[in-house]
């Protein structure tokens, strides 16, 4: 009789023991499974806050690229505006000078209104210059088509800023010297409007001219 109970009590704690060894395990396979997945879990955390990280210094950087590369135009544009302003000054100092270099041709100049009966306007002027030449001396022939009269008549247009080719000739001829010499001429096609243009000869350079008459 107590063989039996012993041996039942032996049995009980077996099957106590084994359900105590069962439950050990499964909490260490679920401590196991916890830590491992809280790691994993950690490790996924920590790439996706290096992942995020990344894109975060991607984006700065790109926007510092693209602030560079606006402030490199805006550097740019400012520079070639900056150039436009030298360039636009640039000219607008050759436009003055140009104009200060005509006003100091136009100072040289004497004007004389009404010197004479017939004449509107008499203007002489240093600033003219010889024409130059290929002859040695005037040929005081007045030939039309000549040397001497194409010269000469080069000289008129300089003074009175009429192109030969576009000259009426009325008259050419002596002036009282071999060295002088006086035409009277219009533009073609207005012939209402004449100039007495007296020329003389300056030796090694040409006909130059001398006086300007603008007639009545």
């Amino acid at each position: 009789m107590n063989n039996n109970r012993s041996s039942r009590h032996e049995n009980k704690e077996k099957k106590v023991n084994r359900l105590y060894n069962l439950l050990i395990a499964v909490v260490a396979v679920l401590i196991v499974f916890v830590g491992g997945t809280m790691i994993l879990g950690n490790k996924d955390k920590s790439d996706n806050q290096a992942e995020t990280n990344d894109q975060k210094t991607d984006k700065t950087a790109k926007k510092e690229d693209d602030s560079s590369k606006d402030d490199q135009a805006t550097d740019d544009q400012s520079s070639e505006e900056d150039q436009s302003s030298e360039d636009d000054q640039s000219t607008s100092e050759d436009d003055q000078a140009t104009d200060e270099e005509s006003n100091d041709s136009d100072s040289q100049a004497e004007v004389e209104k009404n010197p004479e009966p017939g004449v509107a306007e008499r203007k002489v002027d240093p600033s003219w210059d010889s024409v130059g030449t290929s002859q040695d001396a005037p040929a005081a022939t007045y030939k039309k088509g000549s040397t001497d009269w194409n010269e000469m008549l080069k000289a008129v247009g300089e003074g009175s800023g009429i192109s030969p080719s576009n000259m009426t000739v009325w008259r050419l001829g002596n002036n009282g010297g071999v060295g002088k010499a006086v035409a009277t001429i219009s533009p073609k096609g207005n012939s209402s409007t004449k100039y007495r243009v007296q020329i003389e000869w300056v030796d090694g350079e040409g006909w130059k001219p001398a006086v300007v008459d603008k007639l009545q």
